[in-house]
């Protein structure tokens, strides 16, 4: 088959491949009309008709259309290939300085001295269109990736907080705020020294000898106690 790196990137691998088994069995046939247009049957069943076109001879744009289901979803088929490739082998000027393949929407009539009636602005506005599509579908990806990226990160972060923060059973955690409220936050630093201190400084306020009564003295040892303990785990 004649490499036609020029219009393969708008073809799949296998839309190409599948498209040599015409040009094997000798299924196609061709007509060229005018300068402008040229039409390709393929002999199948049904007949498949594909038109190539373009504005003017120096136009840059050719466009191409085909009767089959595959083309009318929005998809260069394999017929279309099958069509390039058969007027590359057979008029390949009618090729020169095209660079840009187009699907059309319906026949264009050229008329001497009078511009076709489907005009290079219809032409570009499709282009266009489908320019801004494809921007919109990477702004639409990137937005995407921003927010799975923030998740991810946000998941990170909460699973790091619970990794630093220890869990204490009920009656320690109690104990815990007990020292908290009077002044000795114990939880980011717990071990048999910071309570030892913490109950002496307490001791010298809350011991009934200083002023204190039975009841709170009894209860800072209770506490302190139960937090040198769960410390030696």
């Amino acid at each position: 088959m004649i490499s036609l790196p020029t219009w393969e990137q708008f073809f799949k691998p296998q839309i190409r491949s599948s498209g040599h088994v015409f040009l094997t069995k000798g299924k196609v046939s061709q007509s060229r009309l005018s300068d402008t247009e040229v039409q390709t049957y393929l002999r199948t069943s049904p007949a498949i008709k594909v038109t190539l076109k373009s504005e003017s001879v120096s136009s840059p744009t050719l466009i191409a259309e085909c009767s089959c289901p595959t083309f009318k979803k929005g998809q260069f088929c394999k017929h279309i290939w099958v069509a390039l490739v058969t007027l590359a082998e057979k008029n390949a000027d009618f090729l020169d300085s095209k660079r840009d393949l187009i699907q059309g929407s319906g026949p264009i009539t050229f008329e001497p001295h009078k511009k076709p009636t489907h005009s290079s602005d219809q032409t570009n506005g499709k282009i266009d269109r489908q320019a801004a599509y494809k921007l919109k579908q990477a702004a639409y990806r990137k937005e995407q990736y921003q927010k799975k990226k923030e998740h991810q990160r946000t998941k990170k972060q909460s699973q790091k907080r619970s990794l630093n923060t220890p869990e204490f059973p009920p009656d320690v955690e109690l104990a815990l705020n007990y020292f908290d409220r009077n002044g000795f936050p114990l939880k980011e630093d717990l071990n048999s020294e910071t309570i030892a201190a913490a109950k002496k400084k307490l001791a010298r306020i809350f011991h009934p000898d200083v002023g204190g009564s039975h009841s709170e003295i009894l209860e800072l040892n209770k506490f302190a106690d139960l937090l040198t303990k769960f410390s030696k785990r």
